[in-house]
């Protein structure tokens, strides 16, 4: 007998409002629940200035005028969890950021959806240090505080590896019978290799614009390179991080002395573009130089899909979507590795076309479908 769920979903930021891989996570899943004929609500927020949030269920929203990190996520968790505990739904399931206290309150079966517990590592590069300058040992002790009181209220929780489940049973008293992995994120394709040709060499890096993902690291590399390649272009393209203003100015500021410094405009900063798919398509090699708090890689997978060779950091390969047959992997931090392995692929097409062929036959099992049948059977498994 098919047992359908009332599901009540709660994302602090949703797709396309907020552009980021959790927040992507979070829609697919919804959506994909909703499709396979269960009943689903989502709570979510919308700031002003921001697309409207969308889905095709239901969706209540808590509209914002203006963003303060920490005082607007404690609002939003308190209101999230009122409206969840007055629904008539069988379990909520909660895409848990850091901060992120709503299961606290909920009265309901509820299930943490945890993507990374990166900002419990240690400082170990000069960058990460200018990335966690303003957060440091109070941020991370409030944290982690708060997430061992989730971890331990929730009835299940839910990790897209198993570097991010030993991660949680290193750091917290979780009950290991109570955290399910994935395995794997979705792709929705295009599975095929696609490039518009033209006469450059575009190096294309899409993320949420924060210091974690790298961009200073990918500019100073290109830097390096850009007068010893004269035909290369580099294309930064992201959602605009909150907080992280004054990190966005400074990778744009880098980006015009480079342009000015070379004559010509050669790096591109793209914030909020509508769609990201021309860029993939233009895209001869995708990099992705993140120096931490990365449960998985969604980014990777979606060049993967468009059969891009990829660069990305070794942080990529503890979460496992980078193999050595299908990426080129450098240590996160070294901007001479990264530069070194942009130039190993610039000048051998026969190597990206190995690691395009390559991953583009992972990227074509990893379908959303997959990931949401398996949330299905999870979120069976604990209702029944």
């Amino acid at each position: 007998m098919w047992l359908t769920l009332k599901i009540a979903v709660i994302s602090r930021g949703w797709w396309p409002s907020i552009k980021g891989g959790s927040e992507k996570f979070a829609v697919k899943v919804s959506t994909g629940l909703y499709v396979r004929g269960h009943e689903v609500i989502g709570i979510t927020r919308w700031i002003h200035g921001f697309p409207r949030p969308d889905a095709p269920h239901k969706l209540i929203i808590m509209k914002e005028r203006k963003i303060w990190p920490l005082l607007s996520s404690f609002r939003f968790s308190l209101w999230a969890s009122e409206v969840a505990n007055k629904l008539d739904v069988d379990m909520v399931l909660v895409n848990s950021y850091w901060g992120e206290i709503s299961p606290l309150y909920i009265r309901k079966p509820c299930i943490a959806i945890v993507h990374d517990v990166g900002f419990l590592e240690p400082v170990t590069n000069a960058y990460i240090g200018f990335w966690r300058l303003k957060t440091k040992i109070l941020s991370r002790l409030v944290r982690k505080h708060v997430l061992a009181k989730v971890l331990e209220q929730v009835d299940a929780i839910i990790v897209p590896t198993k570097l991010v489940r030993n991660k949680i049973l290193t750091f917290f008293n979780v009950d290991s019978s109570k955290v399910y992995v994935l395995g794997f994120e979705g792709v929705e394709g295009p599975f095929e290799k696609i490039h518009i040709k033209n006469r450059w060499f575009d190096i294309v890096c899409i993320g949420r614009f924060a210091p974690n993902k790298g961009q200073l690291i990918l500019l100073e590399a290109f830097h390096k390179l850009s007068k010893k390649l004269p035909n290369i272009r580099l294309w930064l393209i992201g959602s605009h991080g909150i907080g992280y203003e004054l990190y966005l100015s400074k990778v744009m500021s880098i980006a015009k002395q480079i342009n000015a410094e070379l004559g010509d405009k050669r790096v591109y900063v793209i914030v909020n573009a509508p769609e990201i798919d021309w860029y993939y398509k233009i895209a001869d090699i995708c990099v992705f130089p993140s120096l931490g708090e990365e449960g998985y890689g969604l980014a990777i997978l979606e060049a993967m899909a468009y059969g891009k060779p990829v660069v990305c950091s070794d942080i990529f390969a503890e979460t496992g979507i980078a193999t050595l047959d299908r990426a080129l992997i450098v240590p996160r931090g070294d901007v001479k590795a990264l530069a070194n392995a942009i130039i190993k692929l610039y000048y051998d097409p026969k190597l990206r076309e190995v690691l395009s062929r390559k991953g583009l036959e992972y990227a074509k099992t990893c379908r959303w479908d997959k990931v949401v049948e398996r949330i299905e059977g999870i979120l069976l498994n604990i209702i029944g």
